[in-house]
């Protein structure tokens, strides 16, 4: 008889914890990447401005730190037949196909302001 996996419910909260953190660098990369953010257009609080533009590049490292973490630990949990090493890993890749989403967005505008002639990383409108 296997014993009770105290660690399922963590993992998968943690999982989560994860998930959501990962929604609020792309919400940072999306609002980073929009011109009117940046002049004042839509009436985004002063404070959130200074998150993105201070915060959101060691979010990310942090974001891709985490993640690294994550797959680590479910594989090396997953390798000593505990089931939330599965929770683990699942989390890592869904947050995977996430922060290719973010890149995504962080890259397309830099490389349509290069094709425009514009600087590298230019929010003009």
């Amino acid at each position: 008889m296997r014993p009770p996996n105290p660690l399922g419910a963590g993992s998968l909260l943690l999982g989560l914890l994860l998930t959501c953190f990962g929604m609020v660098i792309l919400a940072g990369a999306i609002l980073r990447e929009t011109p009117p953010f940046w002049l004042n257009a839509g009436g985004y609080p002063v404070a959130l401005r200074d998150w993105v533009r201070l915060g959101f590049y060691p979010g990310l490292g942090v974001y891709f730190l985490l993640q690294g973490g994550y797959f680590i630990s479910g594989f090396k949990l997953l390798r000593q037949n505990i089931p939330s090493g599965a929770i683990l890993l699942l989390a890592s890749v869904f947050n995977g196909m996430l922060s290719a989403v973010i890149l995504t967005v962080v890259i397309w505008n830099n490389v349509a302001n290069l094709l425009q002639g514009l600087p590298l990383h230019s929010h003009a409108p």
